[in-house]
């Protein structure tokens, strides 16, 4: 039984010594430079807007090329929520997808619109980007003014307005669900 408690005390000094080892840091170790990726190559949304704050957010940054086409559609039964889909029918590539950030206008100034499930305002697909968000206003006179941003991630470190970098403006307006869309609504529900 001593021989037992003996092997297994040594198997322990031994892990804990290896262990000790491989956490081990440098000290003299010099700091990496800023990037707007981290090391697992997700991108860093906060560095992002302060390289770009200028052009991703002037008053008139507006595409006037298409990276790729974007469109929007409500999600029944809830009245705020929007769903935005951009197909990518060409051109897409597995090393190199597609990033969307979103931003709504609130008090002249954009805020980010965070998808509800990921609650993020960044989505990074190759062919087919998709974000489903609540708006923030509703009523025919309440305009919710949203900025759809979309670049290639292999582009990140110099984004250019209409060579790789999109901006798109939308203004959406929209009222409550009234009692024809909530029957039609329900009758294809039944139906499917």
């Amino acid at each position: 039984m001593a021989k037992k408690v003996f092997f297994f005390l040594a198997i322990m000094l031994i892990l804990l010594t290896a262990s000790v080892n491989v956490f081990a840091a440098e000290t003299d170790a010099l700091e990496p430079e800023a990037s707007l990726t981290n090391d697992k190559g997700e991108i860093i949304i906060s560095s992002l807007e302060e390289k770009y704050s200028e052009v991703f957010f002037s008053e008139d940054a507006q595409s006037a090329n298409e990276l790729v086409s974007i469109g929007y559609s409500r999600v029944f039964p809830y009245e705020m929520r929007h769903l935005f889909v951009t197909p990518v029918l060409e051109d897409f590539d597995v090393d190199n997808p597609y990033i969307m950030l979103m931003y709504i206008k609130v008090d002249d100034t954009y805020i980010p619109l965070k998808d509800i499930e990921r609650e993020s305002n960044i989505t990074e697909e190759v062919c087919y980007l998709e974000t489903t968000v609540d708006l923030n206003y509703i009523g025919a006179n309440k305009v919710n003014k949203i900025r759809v941003i979309v670049f290639r991630k292999n582009d990140v470190e110099n984004l250019i307005l209409d060579e790789n970098l999109q901006i798109t403006n939308l203004d959406i307006t929209f009222s409550r669900w009234n009692i024809i869309e909530r029957t039609i609504f329900t009758l294809k529900q039944l139906f499917n």
